[in-house]
């Protein structure tokens, strides 16, 4: 092999280990902020003030 295409395949293999680092590193990101901020569904202002009307009743 040539002495430029070993040089190519080496840039490619760097790049391409980095994108599979960067991938890693973001996923487990992602994970470590849905366990520290977990999603938690709002509620509907209709809802709340049905809940409210509900409460005072008993």
């Amino acid at each position: 092999m040539t002495p430029t295409v070993e040089k190519t395949l080496l840039i490619a293999g760097i790049g391409m280990v980095g994108i599979f680092v960067f991938m890693t590193l973001f996923y487990l990101l992602i994970i470590a902020l849905d366990r520290f901020l977990p999603y938690q569904e709002e509620r509907a202002t209709e809802e709340l003030s049905e809940d409210s009307i509900t409460d005072e009743e008993e």
